[in-house]
């Protein structure tokens, strides 16, 4: 990132992204197979590596290039892992609880036998908009090689069942599954809600948090996933003390760089919707 891109659109050192890839059977990857597919979706591809043990492939996306201090036009790179450890269902047991959209979730855990994980390498450095092109085609070439029961979204701590991922895909929804929104009721607080976002480290932005009370979850998730989707495509540009639109016609909800209330650890844009709908020890 050059200091003008730094200048225009303030940004965190990004995490890396990765994700899991769940199965029923033992994962057929064939290298030059996945080579063929993503070169469909990203342009000159390299199968540069196929691991010494056959549980490793790496692959170079040369239409994909960063400049680093020391070594310029450097290709970013996918890794395929296949996983040494037995496959453990209950490691998903969060990302269940807040996976809201697929009825099905846990029988599909529950059948899962095995997993793979895909993650970039020196891809960081580029725009925000390469970045999600590539996550999305891996995904789609990793689902549509076939045996996928669910994806694990390792940085949006959430599951995604891989057809409905496909479709939202082809319909536009360029971020779903790359954000997740997550309700948690408050215990001892009767009344009171918290919601935040999840997967904006990966862009270099803070995700959303918003605790509050007497607002419906529907209307309140929605504001926090477009509020994070703009966190996303503009950087870090909301100032303590600044202000978005709230939910209701004609409000604004003050904002504040805070530690996020729930894990993982993390700074957040926590969000308060004022008097009467504020929860917590805050000033309206």
């Amino acid at each position: 990132m050059t200091e003008e891109q730094t200048e225009t659109t303030p940004r965190w050192q990004p995490d890396m992204w990765q994700f899991e890839a769940l199965y029923a059977a033992p994962p057929q990857l064939d290298g030059e197979t996945l080579r063929a597919a993503l070169e469909e979706h990203l342009g000159e591809v390299h199968l540069i590596s196929k691991g010494a043990d056959s549980k490793t492939l790496m692959f170079a996306l040369h239409d994909y290039c960063v400049d680093y201090s020391d070594q310029q036009n450097m290709p970013s790179q996918i890794a395929i892992l296949r996983a040494d450890t037995p496959f453990d269902p209950s490691e998903y047991d969060d990302e269940i609880q807040q996976t809201w959209d697929w009825p099905e979730k846990q029988e599909a855990v529950a059948q899962s036998k095995h997993c793979i994980l895909v993650t970039e390498f020196m891809g960081r450095g580029l725009e925000v908009e390469d970045r999600l092109e590539i996550l999305q085609a891996v995904m789609h070439v990793i689902i549509e090689n076939g045996g996928v029961t669910a994806i694990s979204q390792t940085n949006a701590r959430c599951l995604l069942n891989p057809a409905t991922y496909i479709q939202h895909h082809a319909d536009g929804y360029v971020y779903y599954g790359v954000i997740n929104v997550r309700f948690f009721n408050i215990s001892n607080h009767e009344g009171d809600m918290l919601m935040d976002s999840v997967g904006g480290s990966v862009f270099g932005v803070p995700d959303v948090q918003c605790h509050f009370r007497e607002l419906d979850p529907s209307d309140m998730s929605r504001f926090i996933f477009n509020s994070a989707v703009y966190l996303i495509q503009n950087g870090d540009v909301i100032e303590d003390g600044h202000t978005l639109a709230g939910i209701q016609k004609g409000t604004k909800w003050r904002c504040q760089h805070e530690d996020a209330l729930v894990a993982p650890e993390r700074v957040v844009l926590d969000v308060n919707p004022g008097t009467p709908f504020a929860a917590g020890n805050r000033d309206s």
